[in-house]
């Protein structure tokens, strides 16, 4: 794979995760508790920092740090707050945040303003979106400079927007970055550990994934390996009914793969939790073909995603390093 491809596709992956939908909860007396929400958004306000980041947010006390992701959700009202620090330029990363950008991945521009937060120049983006069968509003602030990107994502329903919007849309405007703070530890506040491999190197953390490569770095190219280990666990507590369905269309879901041709199923377990694995090839959008290894382990209501993904050429060689790091993968 070219090293521009290679990087394209990182950047690709960690944008869709910094724009997912924060938290599904459902929340059984949504018009009530939105009231009590609204009430407290004009007096408790608090600054914390982000678990797992170096971002301070001042939020109302009603909103509690997510379980599943760097962020903080009020269950009561399906409102979640989701904070991400990306390793890439915030020029180079925001050059999708245009009304075709965000269309490519299911969401409608409402308006975007040029911000500033602390001493880096961002963007205000409103934005629509339905996801689980809801529809959503979005205040999504980006901010950042020639190293790094901050994606601050606050989703609400649409149905209570008249008494969310605003409070959220300043609470996110609060967000600050403090580039003095130590870079958390990317594994201290994850629900399982994980090693890599001789060649496959912890690289970084993006939300609750972990991303490993042969330079450990995220955004340093191997000139003749562009593999890569990715990790994570899924955002949202979801019902998956039909996995091994669910395991293939995640697959495909995979950014820049193409062409997607399944060599083998089967049920294994991992961590002793029960797990579909797939082995598949496929295509990059440069026509170059691909070699993948997928796990999706399935406990705690929600699901935990491992894949590996390398030229074709390199399979013999990868096949079995990335079944050793899925092995190695444990429930803390």
């Amino acid at each position: 794979m070219d090293e521009t491809v290679v990087k394209n596709a990182i950047l690709t992956m960690a944008t869709l995760v910094a724009l997912l939908l924060g938290s599904s909860a459902k929340a059984e007396t949504l018009e009530t508790e939105t009231d009590r929400a609204a009430q407290q958004s004009e007096t408790q306000k608090t600054e914390t920092r982000v678990r797992g980041t170096r971002v301070s947010i001042t939020k109302t006390d009603n909103f509690t740090a997510a379980p599943n992701f760097s962020g903080f959700i009020d269950k009561a009202t399906q409102a979640s707050i989701m904070v991400t620090e990306m390793p890439s330029p915030y020029e180079a990363t925001t050059a999708g945040f245009n009304e075709a950008g965000l269309a490519s991945r299911a969401m409608t521009l409402v308006s975007k303003e040029v911000v500033t937060a602390g001493d880096y120049p961002g963007l205000l983006c409103s934005v629509k979106q339905t996801a689980y069968g809801t529809d959503f509003s979005k205040w999504i602030l980006a901010f950042g400079d020639k190293e790094r990107t901050i994606i601050v994502t606050a989703s609400f329903p649409d149905a209570a927007a008249e008494k969310l919007s605003q409070s959220l849309k300043q609470i996110v405007l609060t967000a600050r970055y403090d580039n003095k703070a130590p870079a958390p530890d990317p594994m201290a506040d994850l629900p399982f550990t994980i090693a890599g491999s001789k060649t496959l190197l912890m690289a970084g953390r993006i939300q609750n994934t972990l991303l490993f490569s042969p330079t450990g770095k995220i955004t340093a190219i191997d000139p003749k390996d562009h593999s890569l280990f990715l990790v994570g666990q899924a955002l949202n507590d979801i019902d998956i009914p039909d996995k091994s369905d669910f395991a293939r269309t995640r697959l495909k879901m995979t950014a820049n793969l193409t062409d997607v041709q399944i060599l083998s199923e089967q049920d294994t377990t991992v961590s002793g939790m029960p797990t579909r694995e797939i082995l598949a090839t496929g295509k990059n959008k440069q026509g170059e073909e691909l070699f993948v290894h997928q796990d999706i382990a399935f406990g705690g209501g929600s699901y935990f995603f491992l894949q590996g993904i390398t030229d074709l050429a390199k399979k013999e060689e990868k096949e079995a390093e990335f079944k050793a790091i899925v092995d190695s993968f444990k429930l803390k």
